[in-house]
């Protein structure tokens, strides 16, 4: 995990280089909406959602990420671990050529692990059988207090839709997880570029 902080602040870096951003903004406040589904490890499906507000090159996001087992018969043991969490992310984004950006954002989270305690029992007496049984944990809860990371690259569609693919981390006490996703953004994004007219002179 040591490495990809430092990676995070090689980003920072080279984010912080830029000179111009060429986003081109008549309104004070831009927002968007985004949905992204990825890797998270061995951890099982990443997944996000996050509403940001962005003046100029700074942003303020809303954000809710999960990693999670997948599921692909119907027993097995009760509770499913996972690990999720809800924070406010700060951050900066840089647009290159019009239609290319870069999101750099770190914050704060409350962080919600679920995993499996001491067993209790075995569900058998359901309706179906035995046959999907599953056998039933102790469910252990952990609320610590996460530092959520994120690095995003986008590709503007038009001036209310982009693609992003991004990578993103929670570093806590209890279980840091990651996620590698493709998703999308929707919102009102940026103002619609008008083509320059060239004189004749």
């Amino acid at each position: 995990m040591k490495y990809l902080i430092l990676c995070y602040c090689l980003f920072i870096f080279t984010g912080a280089l830029a000179q111009q951003d060429t986003l081109h903004q008549k309104r004070k406040i831009y927002f968007g909406l985004g949905f992204s589904l990825g890797n998270g490890g061995e951890n099982g499906l990443y997944a996000d959602l996050d509403f940001y507000l962005q003046k100029k090159n700074s942003y303020i996001s809303l954000k809710v990420s999960e990693v999670e087992h997948i599921r692909i018969f119907y027993f097995g043991g009760l509770p499913e671990p996972r690990v999720s969490d809800i924070g406010i992310l700060v951050g900066k984004s840089y647009t290159f050529s019009r239609y290319h950006y870069l999101k750099f954002g770190v914050g704060l989270s409350l962080v919600n692990q679920i995993s499996r305690g001491a067993f209790l029992y075995n569900d058998c007496n359901r309706p179906g059988g035995c046959l999907f049984s599953n056998n039933v944990y102790e469910t252990i809860r952990k609320k610590p207090i996460g530092l959520p990371l994120e690095i995003k690259y986008g590709i503007y569609l038009d001036r209310t839709a982009a693609v992003i693919a991004g990578f993103s981390a929670n570093l806590n006490s209890v279980q840091s997880f990651y996620g590698i996703s493709l998703g999308m953004a929707v919102g009102r994004l940026k103002d619609k570029v008008k083509p320059k007219i060239v004189s004749k002179g």
